[in-house]
């Protein structure tokens, strides 16, 4: 028994239990069950996914075109920053009563009882709700929107790539930086040649033109792959390298950012 399991238990039967953004019907059954804490836990879920919404409209954020890369902005990036580090002790007393509940209701979890489970959710959804809520408060007073944080984040911590199937073979782009490695290196390899002093002018000129295009066709390759964005974004965390490191991670993501999303897909369509 862990705290990601803990805490991630409340967010799957909280997701259970809403439906339509409503309370169905069994939702009074677990409340119940829950000690009469279960509704109460669920609407302040519902609210907080509403909360998200909204700021989401007060604060627009437009990302970028899809297959584009986002590019930093340092008053942004300074922003997004002071919200995490703003949000930090709230995460953890999620981490410390989580870890605290775990040790005082592990034996019933273990045995794996419903009314136990569901006492759990209700913790579970309360321990992450106080932390989401600071996180809302902080965005709201910085004038960020969840998306915009949501959207920094992929950038600033991006997740690891996945690794291919096996015996699947991989689809290659020609702005892949493999392929324009490659295509670099062809280019490299031009100059000794035009530096040979038996080479002919028609062969000379052959040689020049080959390099021109190929220059000409690597820039379009990075243009089109982003390398100009990536490369300034390197740069620009590479700046803040301190305070990015300090407010790193994974679990403050996926318990506070990611399920916020996640609620608000759930809302009902206007």
């Amino acid at each position: 028994m862990n705290k990601k399991w803990i805490v991630g238990l409340g967010l799957g039967v909280g997701g259970l239990l809403l439906v339509g953004g409503g309370l169905v019907a069994t939702g009074y059954w677990a409340d119940r069950q829950m000690g009469g804490g279960g509704l109460d836990a669920l609407a302040q879920t519902q609210a907080r996914a509403q909360r998200t919404a909204d700021l989401n409209t007060r604060f627009p954020f437009q990302p970028p075109a899809a297959g584009k890369v986002l590019k930093l902005d340092e008053a942004r990036l300074e922003t997004y920053l002071a919200v995490r580090e703003a949000t930090v002790p709230a995460y953890q007393v999620l981490e410390k009563e989580s870890l605290e509940y775990i040790q005082t209701h592990g034996k019933e979890l273990d045995r794996g009882g419903r009314r136990a489970l569901l006492q759990a959710a209700s913790a579970s959804m309360r321990m992450v709700g106080k932390a989401q809520a600071v996180l809302l408060q902080n965005l709201e007073a910085r004038r960020m929107s969840p998306l915009e944080f949501h959207r920094l984040t992929a950038v600033v911590y991006p997740p690891p790539p996945a690794a291919p199937d096996a015996g699947v073979a991989a689809v290659s782009q020609a702005s892949d930086p493999a392929n324009i490695a490659q295509l670099e290196a062809q280019l490299a390899a031009l100059t000794p040649r035009l530096e040979d002093p038996k080479l002919t002018e028609a062969e000379r000129l052959q040689l020049e033109q080959r390099r021109a295009g190929l220059r000409k066709y690597i820039t379009q390759l990075e243009l089109s792959s982003g390398k100009d964005v990536k490369d300034a974004n390197a740069a620009l965390l590479t700046k803040h390298a301190a305070r990015v490191a300090k407010v790193a991670n994974p679990m403050f993501d996926e318990l506070l950012t990611k399920s916020l999303e996640a609620g608000t897909a759930r809302l009902p369509t206007p």
